[in-house]
C-alpha cells in the first residue's frame, strides 16, 4: 500500500496495539450493557400524574430482535477476521516479502521514463507518422 515495508513500530501496533485495545473497550463495553437494564418512557393514562412519563422495562421479546438487528450484522466483522486469519494460518504462502515484486506507481514511472529515454527520436512525416 505505501510501497515499502513498514518500520517495526507499525506493525506491532497494527497488529497487536491496536487489537488488544479495540477488544478490551468491547468487552468493557460489553459487560456494561448486559448490566443494566433497559428502559424506555412512556405515558401511563392510568396513573395519578398523568402527563407526566413512567420509566418501564422493555419485553424479553424485545431482547431477540435486538440481536437479529444488531448483533448479527455486528458479529460478521470479528467471524471474519477470524476465518481469513485461520485460513491464512492453514494455507500459507509459499513466497517471501520481496521488495522487487511490489508493483508501485513510482516503480512504473520510473520504467515509463526509461523507456522514452532510450526511444531513439524519428521525425514525424508530413502525413503524421
Amino acid at each position: 500500500m505505501i510501497g515499502h515495508k513498514p518500520n517495526l513500530f507499525w506493525q506491532i501496533t497494527w497488529r497487536f496495539v491496536s487489537p488488544t485495545i479495540m477488544f478490551v473497550i468491547f468487552v468493557f463495553y460489553f459487560i456494561t450493557k448486559v448490566q443494566e437494564t433497559p428502559m424506555y418512557k412512556a405515558w401511563n393514562p392510568e396513573s395519578d400524574n398523568f402527563p407526566t412519563l413512567e420509566e418501564k422495562e422493555y419485553p424479553t421479546w424485545i431482547f431477540a430482535i435486538i440481536f437479529l438487528l444488531a448483533g448479527i450484522p455486528g458479529l460478521s466483522i470479528p467471524l471474519t477476521a477470524v476465518y481469513k486469519c485461520l485460513r491464512n494460518r492453514c494455507c500459507k504462502k509459499d513466497y517471501e516479502f520481496k521488495q522487487d515484486d511490489l508493483n508501485t506507481i513510482a516503480k512504473q514511472v520510473h520504467l515509463t521514463d526509461e523507456a522514452t529515454k532510450n526511444k531513439p527520436d524519428i521525425p514525424e512525416t508530413a502525413d503524421g507518422r
